[in-house]
């Protein structure tokens, strides 16, 4: 009969501790092997995917959150590379509800329903008036096609975030702050926040990307700004690349004799 090993007892009983106490942990992803610190090769990993998707037109299912209310949406959205935006509401049957278009500083809005036509700057709360995605339009159009508009700043630096397995680059001036995650492989972006100081402004997260090489769009993005408890989840339906878009997609007029509204 064997005697007691308390020694061999003692190392199973730590290793069981050291196993619960982990149980739960979140995963540690190490950086991979050819990891760099340079910011310039994330920013041109951007500049590359812009270059190659200047234009898009896509449908979009839209599901909305705000608090517990939920509203579902269909649109169709055209974007370009000059930050211009278009975007039609469509009702259950396909027909036109409101349309959007922006040229990036000025934003005009078409409502069929009560006939009114609006014109304003380029804002975020003028674009949720349509999509409530609290973004600039030209921020959105670039999001879209799979780029990310990089923002003017004083300092920027790359770290490894271990728990996504994503590069993260931060960009700052003065109180803003806007960080920017990759994946290591194809440096595809899958996550942007934009801060002004210590309050979070909205953050998204990005996708189920489709094409191939820097030809390449997320098709499933969401949208959140914790403060105002809103949550848009994006799911791109059918989308064309590079298309040939007509100057007359990002222009808007009101019809004769409908009013024109500031916004």
């Amino acid at each position: 009969m064997r005697g007691f090993d308390g020694g061999r007892l003692g190392g199973l009983l730590l290793a069981l501790s050291l196993a619960l106490a982990c149980t739960g942990c979140p995963t540690q992803h190490p950086p991979p092997a050819d990891y760099s610190d340079d910011p310039a090769r994330l920013t041109a990993a951007v500049e590359r995917r812009s270059n190659a998707v200047q234009r898009l037109t896509a449908e979009l299912a839209i599901e909305a959150w705000q608090d517990d209310e939920r509203v579902r949406l269909k649109q169709l959205v055209a974007v370009d590379g000059q930050g211009r935006l278009r975007i039609d509401v469509l009702s259950p049957f396909g027909q036109p509800l409101s349309t959007l278009v922006s040229d990036g500083s000025r934003l005009k809005i078409y409502t069929l329903e009560d006939k009114t036509f609006r014109v304003g700057a380029a804002t975020p709360a003028n674009l949720a008036r349509l999509l409530p995605v609290h973004i600039e339009p030209d921020t959105l159009a670039a999001l879209m096609r799979g780029a990310v508009p990089i923002m003017a700043h004083e300092r920027a630096t790359v770290t490894w975030n271990a728990s996504s397995g994503a590069y993260r680059l931060e960009l700052q001036q003065g109180p803003r702050l806007q960080q920017v995650e990759f994946e290591p492989e194809a440096l595809r972006v899958v996550s942007l926040r934009a801060f002004d100081g210590e309050r979070l402004r909205y953050r998204a997260r990005f996708g189920d990307y489709s094409g191939a090489g820097d030809a390449v769009v997320p098709r499933r993005m969401r949208f959140e700004v914790p403060a105002e408890e809103v949550r848009v989840d994006i799911a791109v339906v059918d989308h064309t690349l590079n298309p040939d878009l007509p100057e007359e997609a990002f222009v808007l007029e009101p019809p004769r004799g409908v009013r024109v509204e500031t916004l």
